[in-house]
């Protein structure tokens, strides 16, 4: 029996399949073998066979690739393909070596090497492969990069090698016993996971490499957390029966929610659907909010916009179509799923080949209608008060003894500054007064955060508090009333201009309201 029911998963995208799927099949089979994970045994793990023909078959990862690329070609498929039998044959392939055992030195050692068949400057040489992963990555590697930029290069390599150091964080924890929490679990995933990895082969298989300068924007980089974050936890909603009751982890989504907030299997998974919904739905505003001016803000020429929409599309692809592997692979707990008389098409249709995941079940929960709740909060209502719980803290907090000379120097230095003045150009708005800021008392928190600090040093630390908190409420004050999204753009990034490293500071120094 599963552990529970499968919750309304948000969808927004049909799935669709790609004609190249059989060959793909025949293909990434023979590589398999052909790379020793397929049939074989390792001495190294005791005679422990990873994968036989029959389950191989079953898992079917050319499935999961021809539903996450629909658009790529037949040689694209095979490569994809065969990436994503590698990352799982990895994945198995160390549960057996180093998870079951606690083994933690022999996975560093293993690890180690493996970068070794990833060199960003590729001459086409490797080391002599020690086993299958090895083998295979030295094949993949050379299959893979030449066609892309030292830029996608780099960022790629740094996929792989989190991917590898999220296997020993997760050894970590089993051998500790430990749980960890929401917070630090799915950020986490979200940096070591196997998602920023797909994502960087979204853009191989699309064809469709991301300009270099916007790569860490704010929204290509919320993209891709959001895009990893979906992944994850849909993985974790449909992997918690074979992790918990086979395999022994205890790094799964719906594990940490049952022991962070105390909930049963059914109601931690809700939570963490709940979850998952939130993050495709920001993945879908800021796709349609936030790229199209980046677009027009960096000057992007036809050819680089289609590759960043193209990129977009792919993303969502992936997101379908690994929701429709996931009900069908027999890796997943997705008892239910599969041609039940709710998940059949509308009037029988639509049918035919890439239309098998245009299921309809119409629930709030599929209809994402959820998203009303980020869209109705009324401002500056009434709240509270609000009792604070009991904070576990296990350290006492000691004071600065240069407190009271940090708050007269703090509050000159707020004047000299320019703090307690009306706004130029905006008489009626004046962030602070001399009265508000004494009792916000800024360098209270910094003689407790930094109790052995020097005088000056602890000035330092209090006009560090006060400037980032006045810089938090000019913000809203400023531009928030007007909506000016453009105008605190620009006030945002000419605060760079003051922050060199190893050049001068500008002559020029003016408040531009």
């Amino acid at each position: 029996m599963q552990p529970y029911e499968l919750p309304d998963f948000y969808v927004p995208y049909p799935a669709r399949l790609n004609p190249h799927l059989e060959t793909a099949r025949i293909h990434t089979k023979a590589w398999t073998r052909e790379m020793g994970m397929l049939d074989s045994e390792d001495g190294e793990n005791q005679g422990v066979r990873i994968w036989d023909e029959a389950q191989f078959d079953a898992m079917d990862f050319a499935l999961l690739c021809a539903y996450t690329h629909p658009d790529a070609s037949a040689v694209e498929l095979d490569l994809v393909t065969d990436w994503y039998v590698w990352v799982f044959f990895f994945d198995d392939d160390f549960l057996e070596r180093y998870k079951r055992t606690g083994d933690t030195a022999g996975a560093k050692a293993y690890l180690d090497r493996l970068p070794l068949f990833m060199p960003v400057d590729f001459d086409g040489s490797f080391p002599e492969p020690a086993n299958p992963v090895e083998k295979g990555l030295a094949d993949l590697w050379a299959r893979t990069v030449p066609s892309m930029s030292m830029h996608w290069r780099r960022r790629f390599f740094e996929s792989n090698e989190n991917l590898l150091k999220e296997s020993l964080w997760e050894l970590a924890n089993i051998n500790a016993g430990r749980v960890p929490n929401p917070i630090e679990y799915i950020e986490v995933r979200r940096k070591v996971g196997g998602a920023p990895w797909s994502a960087d082969l979204v853009e191989h298989a699309c064809c469709a490499e991301i300009p270099p300068e916007l790569v860490d924007t704010r929204p290509l980089r919320v993209l891709k957390d959001t895009f990893a974050d979906g992944v994850h936890l849909r993985n974790d909603l449909f992997s918690y029966q074979r992790e918990i009751e086979t395999e022994g982890e205890i790094n799964n989504c719906v594990l940490v929610f049952e022991r962070f907030f105390d909930l049963k299997p059914q109601e931690a998974a809700n939570r963490v659907n709940d979850t998952l919904t939130s993050r495709l739905q920001q993945f879908e505003n800021t796709a349609v909010t936030e790229i199209p001016p980046l677009l027009d803000e960096y000057a992007l020429d036809p050819e680089n916009r289609m590759k960043v929409l193209a990129y977009i599309k792919g993303l969502q692809d992936w997101q379908s179509g690994g929701h429709e592997w996931h009900c069908q692979s027999s890796r997943y707990m997705n008892q239910g799923l599969k041609d039940t008389p709710e998940t059949l098409p509308v009037l029988g249709g639509p049918t035919g080949l890439g239309t098998a995941a245009a299921r309809f079940k119409l629930t709030p929960g599929t209809l994402g209608l959820q998203r009303i709740r980020n869209f109705n909060s009324v401002p500056y209502r009434t709240v509270g008060p609000t009792r604070l719980p009991d904070i576990y803290m296990p350290f006492p907090f000691r004071v600065n003894g240069h407190l009271e000379t940090a708050r007269r120097n703090t509050i000159d230095w707020a004047r000299r500054m320019g703090f307690l003045d009306s706004l130029p150009g905006l008489p009626e708005i004046s962030i602070w007064d001399e009265h508000q800021l004494a009792a916000f008392d800024f360098p209270y928190c910094a003689a407790m955060i930094h109790p052995d600090a020097t005088g000056p040093d602890l000035d330092i630390s209090s006009q560090w508090l006060t400037w980032g908190t006045y810089g938090d409420d000019y913000f809203p004050a400023v531009y928030g009333r007007t909506g000016d999204l453009a105008g605190a753009k620009i006030f945002h990034e000419r605060l760079r201009d003051f922050m060199p490293v190893g050049s001068m500071l500008p002559t020029t120094v003016k408040m531009v309201p």
